[in-house]
């Protein structure tokens, strides 16, 4: 589509430069030439009858769903299911979410292609403007001999053929150009409903079908403002890979830990613990500090993930990032690069972000609390710079980090909990940020943070990408709050339109390149 459409564009300069009585040749060439190049196909009858489908098997999901919703509402907890001894509610209800996503799903695909429908059913207009672009060059190329014209050569009909000829070029461009923007548009729509609509299945894991949709599922909420999931797909594999290796013995003993827990959310935060990488006896250990708030899903929240990506329902402006009032922020020190990286570690790792949080001491008043979490978050930070920077920074009183150091700790300090490595790449152009934004857009959609560096003159920052959303990316400021920029702020360099004191410019990003 691409080549075939800057074939057009450069044709129809050539159109529309062709005249007088020596461009007959050049316009009749060039014509034909337009003519040549391939419209861009598709069925829209054939797409219809997917959209047709993809109808009907919406109105089927509608139909068990509203069979389940009462059974739902009514409750059945007492009867327990699955490995983890989950409730035959808590799975009901993970199960009426899928089919609500399903649901969803199948109705934005239905629409979606039959919309890309409307635009393939122009492909026979385009036909017919390569056609009548073929007639042109035929009759203005009769009208000269090469290079020359000769006595067939009439100006009024010159004249005439060229104002045909830029009517149907300019025709075939505009619609080429509508054709790959819908594409675009098409595919965007695909991998947001794609992203929004996961089922809820740790895939491949040991554990039982129902105990899958439950866990991988718990902390999204069908209401008008939708949560994530806890575990995001990385995680999901990750967790599911990690029960797989398992001895028996150790297997057994996971089991244990996700039967005893309070709520769905409980044991989501188990195996996200477990997906950061940490042994059994981590993950137990880790369920002895929250088990006495397991039943407790927004205390859980608030202690163990510093972010909400709000993929499903980006919200404008700005939306502070906090732990009881106390934010999660650099403060007045130059530690951007320490701070951002620290956080998104946090949002990996419950059980770092507990020990930010509160101390190893949850329930505490002594150790959680926002001003003892504030001291803590900022001695994290600061051990982190410290150990980041070199000598001769820390002798010369130089601020701040490089992006090379940036990438160090960012293979330190989150790459562990993911299983990857990070690699700095240069963004200093709108050619080079447009062409590495789609691995940015499928990093995050795994849930692996995008450490970004931005400047503006002598001033530099790092900022985080976490989230992405249909044309947008939320990033986490460590300034103590998130907000949303557009794809084309990102490659225009514009990032600064929620708070003007933010360096415009992205120059680099650290992308996770390679698992291990």
């Amino acid at each position: 589509m691409s080549d075939e459409l800057e074939r057009l564009e450069d044709l129809q300069d050539d159109i529309h430069d062709a005249h007088g009585v020596w461009g007959a040749n050049e316009l009749a060439e060039a014509c034909a030439a337009a003519a040549a190049v391939p419209t861009f196909g598709g069925d829209a009858g054939e797409l219809g009858m997917i959209a047709d489908y993809c109808d009907a098997v919406a109105q089927s999901v509608e139909q068990a769903l509203d069979a389940v919703e009462p059974l739902r509402r009514a409750g059945i907890s007492e009867v327990w299911a699955g490995d983890t001894h989950v409730s035959a509610n808590e799975a009901l209800t993970a199960v009426a979410d899928d089919m609500f996503r399903a649901l969803t799903a199948f109705r934005a695909v239905g629409a979606q292609v039959r919309q890309h429908a409307e635009q393939v059913q122009t492909e026979p207009d385009d036909r017919a403007d390569a056609a009548q672009l073929a007639q042109i060059a035929a009759t203005v190329g009769a009208m000269s001999w090469g290079e020359v014209p000769n006595l067939a050569y009439e100006g009024e009909v010159m004249r005439g053929q060229h104002a045909a000829a830029i009517a149907r070029i300019d025709s075939r461009v505009d619609r080429h150009v509508a054709m790959r923007n819908a594409a675009e548009d098409f595919a965007t729509a695909l991998h947001e409903i794609e992203t929004q609509a996961r089922t809820g299945r740790l895939s491949d894991s040991p554990l039982s079908a129902v105990d899958e949709v439950v866990i991988a599922g718990a902390g999204w909420t069908r209401t008008m403002v939708p949560k994530t999931p806890v575990l995001t797909p990385a995680m999901d594999r990750r967790a599911a890979e990690a029960l797989a290796a398992m001895s028996d013995e150790d297997r057994e003993r996971i089991t244990g830990l996700l039967a005893a827990a309070l709520s769905p959310e409980h044991r989501a935060y188990l195996l996200k613990v477990l997906a950061a990488g940490y042994p059994v006896a981590g993950v137990a250990g880790f369920d002895q500090l929250i088990a006495g708030h397991g039943d407790d899903p927004e205390w859980l929240r608030q202690h163990l993930s510093p972010l909400s990506p709000d993929v499903e329902n980006p919200t404008p402006g700005v939306q502070p990032n906090e732990f009881g009032g106390a934010e999660w922020q650099q403060g007045q020190l130059p530690t951007c690069v320490a701070s951002s990286t620290v956080t998104a570690r946090a949002q990996l790792d419950p059980l770092y972000a507990l020990q930010l949080t509160t101390g190893g001491h949850p329930g505490d008043p002594q150790f959680d609390n926002p001003g003892a979490f504030a001291d803590r978050l900022r001695d994290e930070q600061v051990r982190v710079y410290d150990d980041g920077r070199s000598w001769g920074q820390k002798t010369l009183h130089r601020d701040g980090m490089t992006d090379e150091q940036s990438e160090a700790i960012a293979n330190e300090e989150i790459a562990p909990s993911l299983g990857v490595r990070y690699e700095d790449v240069e963004t200093r152009s709108a050619e080079s940020r447009a062409s590495v934004l789609p691995r940015i857009e499928s990093a995050v959609d795994e849930g692996r943070p995008v450490p970004l560096s931005v400047d503006e003159g002598r001033e530099g920052h790092q900022l985080m990408v976490i989230g992405h959303s249909g044309h947008q990316l939320q990033i986490y400021n460590p300034w103590g709050y998130t907000y949303w920029v557009t794809e084309r702020d990102f490659t225009d360099g514009r990032l600064d339109g929620i708070d003007p004191d933010v360096p415009r410019e992205p120059t680099a990003v650290r992308l996770p390149a390679a698992a291990r």
